[in-house]
């Protein structure tokens, strides 16, 4: 199995520079193309911090760049929540993160991640 495992994208709802000039999306896009190569994954897995600023059009954004990349390998995309996630948002645009949505963790303090159905019949 081959996994692509991205972190801290940052994406926030402009879709350009911040006021510390960071861009979360032309980095994004960039590191996509430096990994255009990369043809045979079966999974892109984002943790925490999709979203810089928790808005739903980074959400929105994030999931465009995201499944149009792993859409043309034939990838599944999954994504876990960070500090600078905001749950409701998140749910919102990306629901549980997770293929299976049935089979979803809710942390205490509402992190969420996908988990696998139990193997051993619970």
């Amino acid at each position: 199995m081959r996994i692509l495992h991205l972190s801290d994208t940052h994406l926030d709802r402009s879709g350009g520079p911040d006021a510390d000039g960071a861009d979360g999306t032309a980095a994004l896009c960039r590191l996509l193309g430096e990994l255009d190569h990369l043809v045979n994954l079966d999974a892109v897995v984002v943790t925490g911090d999709v979203a810089d600023d928790g808005s739903r059009e980074a959400y929105t954004r994030a999931h465009e760049l995201l499944s149009g990349y792993a859409g043309r390998r034939r990838a599944n995309v999954f994504y876990t929540t960070g500090n600078h996630d905001d749950r409701t948002a998140f749910a919102d645009v990306l629901g549980s993160g997770h293929v299976q949505p049935d089979a979803v963790y809710e942390g205490a303090v509402g992190e969420r991640q996908g988990q696998p159905p139990s193997t051993d019949g619970d």
